[in-house]
């Protein structure tokens, strides 16, 4: 199997996990404060890389390496996407806002094109639109009415460009850091961040809404999924995916999640699935193929495979 087809089993393995995590969200919000689950999330997935790394599982390759430019990778996505995502859906429509967030996929398609030369041909971006026309689909059918204000349509933009702003670097920087050093300065600012905020947050209360949180054992099986599946496996997979191909495929599949959301309910939570449900599901999945198929130019070969280890099998001590 080769390193491209070995990229897109990771990338279609860490959507598939993402499309679940918002099941386990809603369990993990419902029994406290946003930002105290994520940092619980984040603590907890950074306290595992450095037990890999202490039991040398893997390797740490960062020392004498400029980390600044993963400290700006990591504040973009987890921390400024979440903050941006919560907060404009809370202040938007969730009809409205999933039509923004759809556009993630475009606008780092564009950036690559941009600052990386990866230019989709015509069919590529043709593909992306459908399957954004689907993810756009169910996000209007699901959701109708609601308000739209100023500031959360702002942030949920800045939620766009974090994150394809966070596709790009991390495309740009795997020539300088493995994947798993990618990840784990990623966690480590991304824990720090959210125990900030956590603290600014809820203040006085902290402490007891945590405690109270950690008592729910549907809180602890919702918090392991995110933390161990969700992060640590889910970014090891998309950081090893983006070090072998290109931003435009990358960003084709993110749409693979709103399909494994909306199946996950339907199967799990016994919600109605509508004709025009299927009909964008099958959108989004005809949008993917295409830019993946229809077209699309091969990589160009990275230059930096040469003086970088960027496998996963590299990564580890065997």
């Amino acid at each position: 199997m080769s390193q491209k087809q070995k990229a897109l089993l990771c990338l279609l393995a860490a959507n598939v996990i993402f499309g679940f995590s918002f099941l386990f969200s809603k369990i993990a919000f419902s029994q406290t404060s946003p930002m105290i689950a994520l940092s619980i999330r984040f603590l907890l997935a950074f306290a595992l890389l450095n037990v890999l790394v202490l039991c040398k599982v893997v390797r740490l390759r960062i020392d004498g390496q400029d980390i600044r430019k993963l400290i700006l990778v990591s504040l973009l996505e987890p921390t400024l996407y979440f903050i941006c995502e919560s907060y404009g859906i809370k202040w938007t429509s969730t009809s409205f806002s999933g039509a923004v967030i759809a556009l993630i996929p475009v606008a780092a398609m564009a950036l690559g094109a941009i600052f990386l030369k990866e230019k989709p041909t015509l069919l590529q971006t043709l593909s992306m639109l459908c399957s954004i026309a689907g993810v756009v689909l169910i996000s209007v059918w699901g959701q109708k009415g609601g308000t739209v204000t100023l500031p959360g349509f702002l942030l949920l933009i800045g939620a766009v460009i974090s994150s394809a702003c966070y596709t790009l670097l991390t495309r740009k920087y795997s020539q300088d850091f493995t994947a798993f050093d990618r990840t784990y300065v990623t966690f480590a600012v991304s824990s720090c961040s959210f125990v900030l905020l956590a603290i600014v947050e809820n203040r006085g209360e902290l402490f007891h809404r945590t405690a109270q949180a950690l008592s729910s054992l549907s809180f602890w099986g919702a918090i392991l999924y995110l933390s161990v599946i969700s992060s640590v496996v889910a970014f090891l997979m998309i950081n090893y995916a983006l070090t072998h191909i290109s931003v435009t495929i990358t960003a084709s599949f993110s749409n693979l999640t709103t399909v494994v959301s909306v199946l996950a309910g339907v199967l799990l939570l016994h919600e109605p699935f509508s004709i025009l449900q299927v009909i964008a599901v099958a959108l989004i999945l005809l949008g993917v193929y295409g830019v993946n198929k229809l077209g699309a130019r091969p990589d160009a070969p990275q230059q930096e495979q040469m003086h970088s280890p960027s496998t996963l099998e590299q990564e580890s001590d065997s």
